[in-house]
């Protein structure tokens, strides 16, 4: 039955008077109204449609806002293969161009989340300092990956930095994609983690085969966590507890907790968790990056028994969770600020045209549940101490053979009696003492942690071929010139491994008149010790009137993290470099490096992330370099002599050297400046005046890197150094 024509006029004006209501509330709304109102649901069955449609000419703040154009990424793709094609999870070959890069890459859809990809560059030319990123769709609910990314920065967490580019490919706009860089050991070495393996844990009882560390590629790193952590659970079955926060990164383990819990709340185990093993202080240090694609459900039920899931009932571990959550709670309003600023930098972008008063409103929803209702409800204890229920790999933690303990244990004071028992060293109180004499050590020899280790003037260490001693906490040598302490290796022919002390960070080590030689490298209790003479994660280390020679592994003595003086003292005669200096600040004082070898190929002092004034030494003989200085360090060298070297002073990888009244004799090339490795970038040589006599060459340099005539050292730099 057709409509009258009356009845079609009624209809229309209807629809006209709806039509002008919704579209009068909207620019009600969008006038007048908080934009945090402005996301959910509307009122009156309003259409997402149609308030885009709306927002294109009734939202005000549009024209408050200036145009940003997002930075564009082009992948081309070879004979008509289109990426977004691809169906296998392999990689294929593109070419990528983004501004000031364009080379051959390998692409491949991200297996975590289909609508993404992993993008791989050259080792020799990566991305700005990038070997993968990864791309997914963005979209306005992607800011909160932004502000993800600056909470975990607040909580100390090593985490990727994340941006939004738009994506040209197979010829089309593609829209917005969000771009991170991909966590790969090339990405944990620019964050102080060189030589860390990656791993994976999962915690979801229901999911058995993600229950186990799984490394990338490091075969010798799961065996041996498994068994540092059987040893660490039986520990807490017989009631000693504190061991975990020993073997997981503490800070970075409260941090990762809260992380999780602010982005998933009581859903907080639910996914994998990224990890580095770090060799050279033998823990374990969790990374963050946000959650890609969608997680199971666990609930408020058990989950698997592991080094993280346990770490919330550890009572030091919940009093550090409560006194961070409280700061977090006090901090909100700078967050907020940090927060609105990434807003107008990034929402213009997300939003792609449609209603920016929208997107606010849904940026403030989301800070809302991160740092609002959620901190306000308080229940992130609770949320994270759950049952924790046994799999089949953590049934039994009787193994005997796991490696000693690098954690406080109950009977610590024992197994130091024993130590005395067997060596015949005096105990102390918590110091154990060697005296004058002769000590002969048959099996590695590890001192318990936090016991003080003194080797007095006189004492003589022989030991055996492969075994190593290892000290967990102060060590002091009191020998002298006249009156040194020894360690050497039982059979000449035969070096022992390593002589090392692994610090907590506010260790001290003290070493005076030690001659030491005859020794290598060692793998022990989980950790790795590149040095013959290792200290790691000391406070501070000083070295004074000491002979360090003869190595048959990496380095002859190995300093990682801490502050450093080394003065009168010779390091000669290694298999590779002499002295290595990692992530340390400090001074070189009148001491001498040389070689006397055919055989040996390294560097007399080799400086990596570190601060170090060298003032008045020599440099003699070596046959790759002098004094090496990398990975973003900064070195300055007075006074010094550089003589028969193949290169003098090389500068790599961002480092900058500052060079004065040195003498450079007879070397093959004085100055070397360059980028070694491709995720960093070039060096400066800043040369002042010096003496040259006899040299062969007088620099080599890259075109990423310079070496720069100066007149005067300038005395903000002096003052930097702590020179005069």
């Amino acid at each position: 039955m057709k409509r009258s024509r009356a009845g079609r006029s009624v209809g229309l004006i209807a629809w006209s008077l709806a039509s002008a209501m919704v579209g009068g509330v909207l620019v009600i709304l969008f006038t007048f109204t908080d934009p945090v109102s402005l996301a959910g649901e509307w009122p009156l069955g309003i259409q997402r449609q149609e308030v885009d449609f709306a927002a294109a000419w009734g939202d005000r703040r549009m024209g408050d806002t200036a145009v940003v154009q997002p930075e564009r990424y082009l992948i081309g793709s070879p004979a008509n293969e289109c990426l977004f094609d691809a169906s296998g999870p392999g990689w294929s070959k593109h070419w990528f161009e983004a501004d000031g890069h364009g080379d051959s890459v390998q692409v491949r859809k991200l297996r975590a989340q289909a609508s993404g990809f992993v993008i791989k560059f050259s080792r020799e030319e990566p991305f700005r300092t990038q070997r993968h990123i990864v791309l997914v769709p963005a979209t306005v609910e992607s800011i909160r990956a932004k502000y993800l990314e600056l909470l975990a920065g607040e909580l100390g967490l090593v985490t990727p930095e994340v941006s939004f580019v738009r994506l040209i490919a197979c010829g089309l706009d593609r829209g917005i994609y969000m771009k991170e860089e991909r966590i790969d050991v090339d990405f944990l070495e620019k964050q102080g983690l060189a030589g860390s393996s990656l791993f994976t844990q999962g915690h979801d009882p229901a999911r058995p085969d993600h229950l186990f560390p799984a490394f990338e590629d490091d075969t010798l790193a799961g065996p041996m966590l498994r068994r540092t952590l059987q040893l660490a659970y039986t520990d807490q079955e017989r009631g000693a507890s504190g061991a975990l926060p020993y073997i997981v990164d503490a800070k970075a383990g409260v941090g990762l907790l809260l992380m999780q819990w602010l982005e998933h709340g009581s859903n907080v185990f639910a996914g994998e968790d990224l990890f580095a093993y770090n060799w050279s202080k033998g823990r374990i240090v969790p990374l963050y990056r946000h959650a890609r694609g969608e997680l199971a459900l666990i609930g408020d039920g058990p989950v698997a028994l592991d080094f993280f899931t346990a770490l919330p009932k550890d009572p030091a571990v919940r009093a550090a969770l409560s006194e961070r959550l409280v700061q977090l709670a006090e901090e909100r309003w700078r967050l907020k600020e940090r927060f609105a600023a990434m807003d107008r930098v990034w929402l213009p972008i997300l939003v792609q045209g449609r209603s920016l008063a929208r997107a606010q409103a849904i940026a403030l929803r989301i800070q809302d549940e991160l740092i609002g209702a959620r901190l306000d409800r308080n229940d992130a204890l609770a949320d994270l101490d759950r049952k924790l229920v046994r799999h089949a790999g953590s049934a039994s933690f009787n193994d005997t053979t796991v490696t000693s303990r690098y954690w406080p244990a109950a009977d610590d004071a024992r197994i130091l009696d024993r130590i005395a028992e067997r060596t015949k060293a005096h105990v102390a109180g918590d110091t154990l003492i060697f005296p004058r004499g002769v000590y002969k050590i048959m099996d590695d020899l590890t001192v318990p942690y936090g016991y003080s280790v003194v080797l007095e003037p006189g004492a003589r260490f022989e030991i055996a071929a492969g075994r190593s001693v290892i000290v967990q906490g102060h060590f002091f040598v009191r020998g002298t010139a006249r009156n040194p302490v020894f360690v050497r290796p039982m059979d000449d022919a035969q070096p022992f491994g390593t002589f090392a002390v692994v610090g907590d960070g506010g260790t001290r080590c003290s070493i005076v008149g030690l001659q030491l030689g005859g020794g290598s490298e060692a793998r022990v209790n989980g950790v790795y010790y590149s040095g013959m003479l290792a200290i790691h994660n000391a406070a501070a280390t000083v070295m004074g009137d000491c002979v360090i020679s003869d190595s048959r592994g990496e380095d002859l003595l190995n300093i990682k993290e801490g502050l450093v003086e080394l003065r009168d003292c010779v390091f000669e005669d290694g298999q590779a470099d002499l002295v290595d200096l990692d992530r340390c600040k400090g001074s070189v004082t009148h001491c001498v490096f040389r070689s006397g070898r055919n055989d040996s190929n390294g560097d007399g002092l080799d400086v990596s992330g570190a601060r170090i004034l060298v003032t008045g030494c020599t440099f003699k003989n070596m046959m790759d370099k002098g004094i090496s200085v990398g990975e973003a360090s900064q070195l300055m060298v007075r006074g010094s002599r550089f003589e028969g070297n193949r290169l003098a002073i090389a500068a790599k990888d961002l480092s900058i050297a500052y060079v004065e009244g040195n003498t450079f004799i007879e070397n093959k090339i004085i100055f070397g400046a360059y980028r070694k490795k491709p995720i960093y970038g070039g060096a400066r040589v800043m040369r002042y005046a010096n003496e040259y006599v006899g040299n062969i060459k007088e620099q080599e340099v890259d075109e990423l890197s310079a070496i720069v005539p100066q007149e005067k050292l300038d005395e903000k730099v002096l003052k930097t150094f702590g020179a005069q």
